[in-house]
């Protein structure tokens, strides 16, 4: 169990609160007693392998009212819905009065000391974290919540029900009397666990009807090619995104195929530009402001658990369990139809 400043102030043979002091650098005096029990204190703290609570902290002194946004990779933070699931994030920790900073995770090993060193109460990321920072902040005992994916089962996380969107989709093209159906994702889009609850839902749909799924996760090269001279070419696809369905339908116009006379086309994500497509995008909808707004809330209420925690745990404040946290919570899709989208011919 990592040290706190009660260990620290036990082996001192001071108060907990002077251990904060010194800790903090707060060591104002210039008597030489003071200085050698400042040294000491500090010595301890080294040889305990000491590292700063910011629970403990947030309830000797006050928050920082700050949460990190944890990523290694600046294309998780910006690229596909995640642009909104910010918004969403950033407009609800404004109303708990705080404040989102991006901590990049590097070589460089200033994120330690972003999480470590007092400037954040708890972090959010939209990615698996390396190994050497899951220890970080399981050891720091740091919430953590984790937004659209669900790949850490340590960590509280939010996610789409990428499952049932694709079953719909699915399900929509069925009923239109499609038969050759196909998924297709761009083999540039990264490892994701929506990648495997999408094909679920959509063979689970097919199943159903006793048809035959078809799985593409390849170029847009090679796709546009199954499309326009493949043998059993399909009548319907379904686009893992909104940037698959837009590669997509260019090619097919290149070409001459018609949507959706000659192809059907649903896209998911339903970002702005499917709405002014010609014809406009069949797409799997959802609130992805919505992804941020409870990401934040589940942040607040896991910093909220963890102070409580540690105030009953060195014997201050209330006693008695935390309230439960939620630890999972699946946001809910729409399939929006538009004219992208028609009986096979």
């Amino acid at each position: 169990m990592a040290a706190t400043i009660y260990d620290i102030a036990k082996q001192a043979g001071v108060s907990s609160s002077t251990v904060a002091r010194v800790l903090r650098g707060d060591t104002k005096g210039g008597r030489r007693d003071s200085a050698e029990r400042a040294a000491r204190i500090r010595e301890i703290a080294n040889r305990l392998g000491y590292r700063p609570n910011l629970r403990a902290r947030a309830f000797s002194e006050q928050r920082t009212k700050g949460v990190g946004l944890l990523y290694t990779d600046d294309a998780w933070v910006f690229e596909g819905v995640n642009d909104k699931v910010l918004q969403g994030l950033v407009r609800e920790l404004r109303k708990f009065d705080h404040h989102l900073l991006l901590v990049p995770i590097d070589d460089g090993g200033d994120w330690e000391e972003l999480v470590l060193g007092g400037h954040i109460d708890g972090s959010v990321t939209f990615q698996f974290l390396p190994a050497c920072v899951r220890t970080t902040i399981r050891e720091a005992q740091m919430p953590c919540v984790l937004l659209g994916d669900n790949s850490d089962p340590e960590l509280a996380h939010i996610v789409v029900d990428d499952a049932a969107g694709a079953y719909s989709a699915a399900r929509h093209l069925i009923a239109l009397g499609h038969r050759r159906i196909g998924l297709y994702v761009h083999d540039t889009v990264k490892p994701h666990c929506s990648i495997r609850d999408r094909r679920d839902g959509f063979e689970a749909a097919m199943r159903e009807h006793a048809l035959t799924p078809c799985f593409w996760h390849c170029s847009d090269g090679e796709m546009v090619s199954t499309l326009v001279r493949g043998d059993d070419r399909p009548t319907g696809l379904i686009c893992y995104s909104d940037l698959e369905s837009t590669l997509i339908m260019h090619a097919m116009w290149q070409h001459g195929v018609k949507i959706p006379a000659d192809l059907s086309l649903i896209g998911f994500n339903d970002k702005f530009a499917t709405k002014h497509m010609t014809p406009h995008l069949t797409t799997v909808a959802f609130d992805a402001n919505r992804i941020g707004s409870l990401g934040a809330q589940m942040i607040i209420e896991s910093i909220d658990g963890q102070e409580r925690h540690d105030q009953q745990r060195h014997g201050v404040g209330q006693q008695g369990p935390a309230s439960a946290e939620k630890r999972a919570v699946k946001v809910s899709t729409q399939l929006i139809i538009r004219g992208s989208t028609a009986p096979p011919s």
